[in-house]
């Protein structure tokens, strides 16, 4: 999903080791990024990083800017990504006293910004997303297969950044958010909520600031 807001206006909502290619473009190794994600442990830094990875390699190929990190933005994304998975909801409103929307959470960060948006995800904690259906071998054991046998591992972050960047960039209104030359920032954060299918899911919160 995706929100977007103009200060100037008003508020307003709009409906996936280094690799180079022929364009110049490289994606950054990031230390860690493919180990699978401990849920007990979520790694918030190595997170932005490798989403900040993925996004800054989609605006390199259309010849944008890098954006830059933000911790207030991130520190802002955790907070909407933590309220998501404790509500099992994936939305833009929350119920936060002063955070109940987009415009109003990055205006709390203390940045000072004309405008800014969000981009949000709920994924699967183990990669039964995207394969022709999967079995469950032990539901108590978090044991998934695919319909062959062969095992289903949980993401690491380098798989997680790449699937859900890759998501957005599929979606024309998140596209947009990614690719806008008016920001200048970005950063993410993601929270677990355990009662999620396939033990467990993840909700990615992302916020653009310019």
């Amino acid at each position: 999903m995706h929100k977007a807001f103009r200060l100037a206006f008003g508020a307003m909502m709009t409906v996936a080791s280094l690799s180079t290619t022929a364009s110049g473009c490289i994606r950054g190794d990031v230390a860690g990024a493919e180990n699978p994600i401990n849920p007990a442990r979520l790694d918030q830094p190595l997170l932005d990083a490798v989403i900040a990875v993925e996004v800054n390699y989609q605006r390199c190929q259309k010849g944008l800017p890098r954006l830059a990190g933000a911790a207030p933005l991130r520190d802002t994304a955790f907070g909407h990504a933590n309220w998501m998975a404790s509500k099992s909801t994936l939305s833009h409103k929350s119920t936060r006293p002063g955070r109940a929307t987009v415009k109003a959470r990055i205006l709390a960060s203390g940045l000072k910004v004309r405008r800014g948006s969000e981009n949000i995800a709920r994924v699967a904690l183990y990669k039964v997303e995207g394969q022709r259906g999967y079995k469950i071998s032990n539901a108590a054991q978090c044991k998934f297969t695919t319909p062959d046998g062969t095992p289903i591992g949980r993401h690491s972050y380098g798989s997680l950044a790449r699937y859900t960047v890759a998501l957005w960039m599929d979606s024309p209104d998140h596209r947009v958010n990614i690719l806008a030359r008016k920001y200048k920032m970005a950063a993410s954060a993601i929270a677990l909520d355990p009662r999620g299918k396939a033990c467990g899911s993840l909700y990615i919160a992302q916020n653009f600031a310019g």
